[in-house]
C-alpha cells in the first residue's frame, strides 16, 4: 500500500497536510427454558462491524477533532404462544461482556485492545448491559409485548448502537483485525408475566460478533527548512537542516517497515530542485535535499531506491538542504519551493 501524505516544504517550511479516515461471525444459541407457561421466544442479533478504522480518528486530542466512530447492529425477536389465551409478557434481553473487564473491548494483534460500548439509544446515553453484569456495562433491554392465542407475535426489530470512543490512545497499537465474540454466556433472553419481572429463560437467542479492522496509518509532523541570508548576496553552497517525524501505528509488531520519500518540488529541472522568488517571482535558486550531513545521498521519492526506511513506530528524520554552487547574485527577495512527502508501506 502507498499512502501519500502531502507536506509542503517551502524553504521557509515543511508544512503538513495529511490524509485522514470496520469484519464479522456467529456464536451458538443461548437455549430457552420456560418461564411463562406456553410462551417461547426466539431472537437474533446481527454482527456489528465497524469496518476500517483509521488510528488517527482514535485518541485524545488527535488529528480529526475527537469524533466517535459509530455503527449499528440489529436485534430481532418474536414469541410464540401455545395456549388458548392471549398473553402479555415482559421481554428482557441482556448483553454481557466477553472480555469480562470493566470496559468492553475488542481484542487485536499482539495484545492490543480497542475499547467500545453498546447503547440502546442513538444519543449514546443508555448503555446496553445485563442484569448480572457490571454496572458500567449498562442495563438490559426491557419491553412488554402481546402474544396472540395459539399464534406468534409480530417480530420486533431494535437497533443496537455501537461506538468506539475517541478518548483512548491508540498510536502504539497494532494494525489488523479486532473482535469480540458474544457467545451463550454473554447474551440472555429472559421473559416474565406482564406487570412482573423477568426470570431466567423463556427465550433462545443467537450470539454475535463485534469487529473492526484497524488500518495501518501514518502521521507526519514537520519543521521549516530555511536557508540563511547570504552575507555577500551569493547563496551558493549555503546549508540548512529541518526535521520531519513520522508516526505509524502497528509497524513495529506487524510490518516490515515504511519508507519516506521527498519529491522534486514544483520547479525541478536539470536534475536540480529550485526555489522560485525574487522581486518578480520569476528568478530561481537551485538547491538539493540530502539524506546525510555530508550531502552525498540525494533524498528522492522512488520507493526503495532513494527513500529512507524505518521500522520504528515513531521516527524523526533530518533533512539536509544545500544550495547548489555557482548561483551568482540572484535578485534579493524571498524564494520558496513546495515538496511533497510520501510514506510507502
Amino acid at each position: 500500500m502507498i499512502r501519500r501524505i502531502s507536506t509542503w516544504l517551502w524553504l521557509g517550511g515543511l508544512f503538513i497536510l495529511c490524509q485522514w479516515l470496520a469484519p464479522a461471525g456467529m456464536a451458538p444459541l443461548n437455549a430457552a427454558q420456560a418461564s411463562v407457561a406456553g410462551i417461547t421466544c426466539q431472537g437474533t442479533i446481527t454482527d456489528i462491524n465497524f469496518g476500517n478504522v483509521d488510528a488517527s480518528t482514535v485518541g485524545i486530542g488527535l488529528l480529526n477533532g475527537n469524533s466517535n466512530l459509530q455503527t449499528t447492529g440489529f436485534l430481532t425477536y418474536y414469541c410464540t404462544n401455545t395456549t388458548v389465551a392471549q398473553k402479555d409478557v415482559v421481554v428482557c434481553i441482556g448483553l454481557g461482556n466477553p472480555s469480562g473487564t470493566p470496559t468492553r473491548s475488542l481484542s487485536g494483534p499482539a495484545g492490543s485492545v480497542l475499547n467500545y460500548q453498546l447503547f440502546k439509544d442513538a444519543s449514546n446515553t443508555n448503555s446496553w448491559g445485563s442484569s448480572t453484569g457490571q454496572a458500567n456495562w449498562g442495563t438490559p433491554y426491557v419491553r412488554t409485548i402481546s402474544v396472540p392465542a395459539g399464534g406468534t407475535s409480530t417480530p420486533v426489530t431494535e437497533p443496537i448502537y455501537a461506538t468506539i470512543t475517541s478518548d483512548q490512545s491508540f498510536w502504539g497499537g497494532g494494525a489488523g483485525s479486532y473482535g469480540a465474540l458474544y457467545g451463550p454466556g454473554n447474551v440472555a433472553f429472559d421473559i416474565g408475566p406482564s406487570g412482573g419481572q423477568c426470570t431466567p429463560g423463556g427465550g433462545s437467542i443467537e450470539g454475535f460478533k463485534v469487529s473492526a479492522n484497524m488500518q495501518a496509518t501514518c502521521n507526519v509532523q514537520t519543521n521549516p527548512l530555511v536557508f540563511p541570508t547570504p552575507v555577500n548576496g551569493d547563496p551558493s553552497n549555503t546549508t540548512a537542516t529541518a526535521t520531519l517525524t513520522v508516526t505509524c501505528n502497528g509497524f513495529f509488531t506487524q510490518h516490515t517497515g515504511y519508507r519516506v520519500g521527498l519529491d522534486n518540488g514544483l520547479h525541478y529541472s536539470g536534475n536540480v530542485r529550485h526555489m522560485l522568488g525574487g522581486p518578480t517571482h520569476s528568478d530561481l535558486i537551485g538547491y538539493q535535499l540530502y539524506q546525510d550531513g555530508g550531502n552525498n545521498t540525494v533524498w528522492g521519492y522512488t520507493d526503495q531506491i532513494d527513500t529512507q526506511t524505518s521500522q520504528q513506530g515513531t521516527k524523526t528524520f533530518t533533512v539536509y538542504g544545500k544550495v547548489e554552487p555557482n548561483q551568482g547574485l540572484p535578485p534579493a527577495g524571498d524564494y520558496f519551493d513546495v515538496v511533497t512527502v510520501y510514506v510507502y508501506y
